[in-house]
């Protein structure tokens, strides 16, 4: 395997720079331009500034951070990018400048990934103009220990198809929206036909707060599994599967499941699931062996079923929920018809709670 380091490979002259002063946007590119497949590329243990987006496109190759921080400096061309298969990463630090508008195009997203078979351990995200780690139709990704602060947009935004996923121990704290998302758009909002996310593990993800939005959701997809979730200080759900009508038109879930972990001090429901697309069902979703603790007052429910314009939920299952509360709040809020949820196992304060 060649060995590159800081971007120059053994027998090989790197090209002077033409970076402005302070900054490393054609110096990294440079670097990831070159690396040849097969190589590691390590990184100084320093600081990149980079103005402009950087891109990864040459496949198979490891980019060695050394705990690096590439500082983007301009919100609309922040970006690391991405765009090849099996490129793995680890032990890298990006950040974004702190505050500012939400943005939403590739861009912008801090870290975005569209390929096959990318690893990313050890990364450390702190600041985004928009998600923090965007994956864009990746499939066979793995994710290990990846952090996102004070995005403002999804911390970890899994969309466009992405599938046969393993994201490990994520934490993700004060995101401008949802901690951990699998989101399939529909073709009223894309304009075209796309898979939906599909086989995707998220294990012991930690959601530390969100300014706005959800802790790990499921929101269109197949066969989506989290296990030993920890959310708490969510500004809306702990949990929330669904399927969204306008403007997104989100696909039917089939196939979702939450087991293990708690969910405390959410400032909605803590586990909901929500049929709003008339042309998708929130179907087949299991939340199991949870605790959920001190749900805020303005939540209509610690648990929640509920459908609106048309939409619809069916096989919406709950077992073994332990609901440890000071206040009154109901265990259960519904609007969606009995026959389409299950609970069984409910405990509230330790006493057996039924449903009916």
């Amino acid at each position: 395997m060649i060995s590159f380091v800081a971007g120059i490979a053994f027998g090989y002259v790197q090209p002077a720079r033409s970076d402005t002063p302070g900054d490393d946007t054609a110096t990294l590119q440079a670097m990831f331009n070159n690396v040849q497949p097969g190589a590691t590329l390590t990184l100084d243990r320093r600081v990149y500034p980079h103005g402009g987006v950087v891109t990864i496109t040459v496949p198979n190759v490891h980019i060695e951070g050394n705990g690096a921080t590439l500082a983007a400096t301009n919100d609309l061309t922040s970006s690391v990018q991405i765009r090849a298969n099996g490129v793995s990463v680890s032990n890298l630090n990006l950040t974004a400048p702190m505050g500012g508008p939400r943005y939403s195009s590739n861009d912008q997203h801090k870290l975005y990934v569209h390929g096959d078979g990318v690893r990313l351990d050890g990364i450390t995200i702190t600041g985004s103009a928009a998600a923090g780690v965007f994956l864009d139709g990746a499939s066979n990704f793995v994710l290990n220990r990846v952090t996102v602060r004070d995005s403002r947009a999804d911390g970890i935004h899994m969309t466009r198809g992405s599938n046969n996923g393993q994201v490990n121990n994520p934490l993700t704290e004060r995101t401008g929206d949802d901690g951990v998302a699998v989101v399939s758009y529909g073709p009223k909002f894309v304009g075209v036909n796309e898979p939906p996310c599909r086989n995707i593990t998220i294990e012991s993800p930690v959601v530390n707060g969100t300014t706005f939005g959800n802790g790990v959701t499921v929101r269109g997809g197949e066969n989506i599994k989290y296990h030993n979730v920890q959310v708490s200080g969510t500004s809306n759900a702990g949990v929330f599967i669904d399927t969204e009508g306008a403007p997104f038109f989100l696909q039917s879930v089939n196939g979702a499941t939450v087991e293990g972990g708690t969910v405390t001090a959410t400032t909605m429901a803590a586990l909901i699931a929500y049929g709003e697309n008339p042309d998708a069902v929130t179907n087949n979703v299991t939340f199991s062996d949870l605790t959920i603790v001190n749900t805020s007052e303005s939540a209509p429910g610690n648990i929640a079923v509920v459908t609106a314009h048309g939409g619809a939920v069916s096989n919406i299952v709950f077992r073994n929920i332990a609901i440890q509360q000071h206040s009154q709040k109901p265990v259960l809020f519904a609007n969606a018809p009995r026959e389409t949820y299950t609970l069984s196992g409910i405990t509230l304060n330790g006493s057996p709670y039924n449903a009916d």
